[in-house]
C-alpha cells in the first residue's frame, strides 16, 4: 500500500456511508410523508407532522428538503420514479407486445405495493401542492416507457396515433387500478382478472396487438 492519502483494500468509505445514510434518511421521510398524506390528508402533511412519524427534528426535515415546498416537490418526483423503475424492467422483453403486456401488469403492481405513492401521483397531493413545470415534465416522462411500446405496437402508417393510444391505454388502466384500491369494484370481484381482461380488450381494439 503506498503512503499518503492512498485507502487500504476493504476499508471503510465514509463519504460511501453517508451518502447511503443521506438516501436511506430521504426515502424514509417521503414514505412517512405519503402515508400521513394517504391516512391523514393534505392538511396532516406538515414539516412538523413528518418529524413527528419519523422521530427526528423539524431541522433534519429542512436540511433534507430546505422546507416544506421542497419535500412536497421530493414526494412527488419520488413517486413517480418509483413507477419509472419498474417499467424500466419491462424494457429487456425483446418482443414488443410481450414488452407491451409486461408495463401494463407493471403498473398495477405498483399502485398495488405503493398504494400511498400511488395516492401522491394521482390523488391528494395535487390538492394540497402545485408542482413546478420542471418537475411536472420530469414525472410524466415516466410514461415515455408506455408511449414507446405502444409506438412499436402499430404499423409505420400508425405511428402517429401513439401519443393518443398510449394516453387512451392509462386512463383505461388508472381507472380499474383506482376503483380496485378504493374497494369499489365488490368482494366477488377478481380484480387482477379485470384488470388484465380490460387492459386485453383495449390492446385488441386499438389493434396495438392481434385479437
Amino acid at each position: 500500500m503506498s503512503s499518503g492519502t492512498a485507502r487500504w483494500e476493504g476499508g471503510v468509505d465514509l463519504q460511501q456511508v453517508r451518502a447511503t445514510y443521506r438516501d436511506e434518511t430521504r426515502s424514509a421521510i417521503l414514505a412517512a410523508a405519503a402515508r400521513i398524506l394517504s391516512e391523514e390528508g393534505p392538511a396532516a402533511l406538515t414539516v412538523r407532522r413528518v418529524a413527528e412519524v419519523v422521530n427526528a427534528s423539524t431541522k433534519m426535515i429542512y436540511t433534507c428538503f430546505s422546507g416544506k415546498a421542497g419535500l412536497l416537490d421530493a414526494l412527488y418526483i419520488h413517486s413517480f420514479d418509483g413507477l419509472g423503475r419498474e417499467f424500466g424492467k419491462c424494457l429487456a422483453e425483446p418482443a414488443p407486445v410481450a414488452r407491451l403486456r409486461a408495463i401494463c401488469k407493471a403498473y398495477r403492481a405498483y399502485a398495488l405495493a405503493e398504494p400511498a405513492f400511488y395516492n401522491v401521483m394521482f390523488g391528494d397531493l395535487g390538492r394540497a401542492y402545485e408542482a413546478p413545470l420542471e418537475s411536472r415534465r420530469r414525472a410524466w416522462s415516466t410514461f415515455r416507457a408506455m408511449r414507446e411500446a405502444v409506438a412499436a405496437c402499430l404499423p409505420e402508417d400508425r405511428r402517429d396515433e401513439a401519443r393518443q393510444l398510449s394516453q387512451m391505454l392509462w386512463a383505461t388502466l388508472h381507472g380499474v387500478v383506482s376503483l380496485e384500491l378504493r374497494g369499489l369494484l365488490g368482494e366477488k370481484t377478481d380484480a387482477g382478472d379485470l384488470y388484465d381482461r380490460t387492459s386485453e380488450l383495449f390492446l385488441q381494439g386499438s389493434g396495438l396487438i392481434p385479437s
